[in-house]
């Protein structure tokens, strides 16, 4: 299956989560099929967007959240695994798009293309709830259960690598505005303070 075409379907079924997305692909690829602006858009930090999900998903314990990941992201940081398997947040779901390249850079191969298998590791750390989808048809069936079941839950998206990519434009905006988006949009939705006055 192909990225947009799986991140289509997470959208329809997404509901009120909130939404956290991995640099690159991911989030291109996101605000290509929502142009979401309450969702997170990771700049600069690569690996960290499964962290910033779950610091949000402790302090909104009621509020589900969402990170889309990507696979040369999550090998930056597969220590976040062990640390979701600890934390055990109910209202997390960990989305991985795994087309086992850096297709942000040109489409170099992921280091053991192919040999990994990540839901597997995921498990091992300790998340119980981990799959790997193919195509679009069982994405379709399985996300409702994905999307109703507690977290924290883990899931790897295989999809194609695509030599297109690049020509998905990213978001039109980052930095201080996408920090204030984001959080102005988590105020109205949820009724919470995340600024004070001083703005910050």
């Amino acid at each position: 299956m192909k990225t947009r075409e799986a991140l289509e379907v997470l959208a329809a079924h997404r509901g009120d989560a909130a939404v956290v997305c991995a640099l690159g692909m991911a989030a291109n690829e996101w605000w290509a099929a929502t142009k979401s602006e309450d969702s997170f858009y990771m700049h600069g930090a690569m690996g960290f967007a499964a962290s910033f999900a779950l610091g949000l998903a402790l302090a909104l314990p009621n509020t589900p959240v969402w990170v889309l990941n990507a696979d040369g992201s999550l090998c930056m940081n597969l220590g976040c695994l062990l640390t979701e398997a600890a934390q055990a947040p109910r209202n997390l779901k960990h989305f991985v798009v795994d087309n086992r390249v850096y297709q942000t850079v040109g489409g170099m191969p992921m280091v053991n293309q192919g040999g990994a298998d990540y839901a597997a590791l995921a498990q091992a750390a300790g998340i119980p709830r981990t799959r790997t989808i193919e195509n679009i048809a069982d994405l379709e069936r399985a996300l409702p259960g994905i999307a109703s079941q507690p977290g924290p839950s883990f899931t790897v998206l295989r999809v194609e690598a695509e030599s297109g990519f690049l020509g998905t434009p990213p978001m039109t905006y980052e930095g201080p505005e996408m920090k204030y988006r984001f959080g102005r949009a988590l105020e109205r939705r949820l009724g919470i303070t995340v600024f004070g006055p001083q703005g910050y």
